[in-house]
Order: structure tokens, then C-alpha cells, then sequence
């Protein structure tokens, strides 16, 4: 299921799996913020329970939200990590996904769509 909220000054995209028990989120900002100059729009809370790990759904969710993401008319995409938050592994996924740190003490990884 996608919904597409409007904000008064951002648009939000919330893209659910209910069957694999997983969602993601799509923040696209119209005002100044942080990201600002080095992405368009936010990916986050990108979520798969642990009973659906390792199956795609993550995989999946990511392509739906950069392709909500690319409709909106957004040309680079960010996700931020944060270390202490989410394991390594995740953040070599994220690389994998085509996503570059924007520097090296960055938490915004970027991707062009």
C-alpha cells in the first residue's frame, strides 16, 4: 500500500508491506533543511520484522520508495545511518543499493535516480 500525505510544507509517502511486515517512509521537504544541497528528499524508518529478514522485502520497499521518490520528481535520494543504531551490515546494503557516503564524518548517504 502507498499513501501520499501533503504537508503544508513537505510531502510524506508511506509505502507498507503487510503481508511481509515491513515499511518505509518518504519524506520530500519544501522548505530549507538540512539535506538540502545534497539530496531532494529522506528516505527513512525502512523496517522489515525479523520473521521477513533476508526474503527481499527490504530490497523491494527501497526500489518502491526511490521509484515514489523519482514520480515526485526527486533526482537524488538520501538515507541517513546512524552506527549506533543499525549493525554494519546494513550499511554495506545500503552500498550495495548504489548508495556513497557525502563525506567521510557524514551520517547522509546519497544515491542520483
Amino acid at each position: 500500500m502507498i499513501q501520499r500525505q501533503l504537508w503544508k510544507d513537505e510531502t510524506r509517502i508511506l509505502i507498507t508491506d503487510e503481508q511481509n511486515y515491513g515499511s518505509v517512509q518518504v519524506l520530500i521537504p519544501c522548505y530549507d533543511s538540512d539535506i538540502l544541497n545534497k539530496a531532494d528528499a529522506l528516505i527513512y524508518a525502512l523496517f522489515v520484522d525479523d520473521t521477513h529478514r533476508r526474503c527481499g522485502t527490504a530490497k523491494h520497499l527501497l526500489q518502491l520508495a526511490e521509484q515514489q521518490a523519482k514520480l515526485n520528481g526527486v533526482k537524488v535520494i538520501g538515507i541517513e545511518f546512524d552506527k549506533e543504531e543499525s549493525e554494519s551490515f546494513v550499511l554495506d546494503w545500503y552500498f550495495r543499493s548504489g548508495y556513497k557516503p557525502v563525506s567521510k564524518r557524514s551520517k547522509l548517504l546519497i544515491k542520483k535516480l
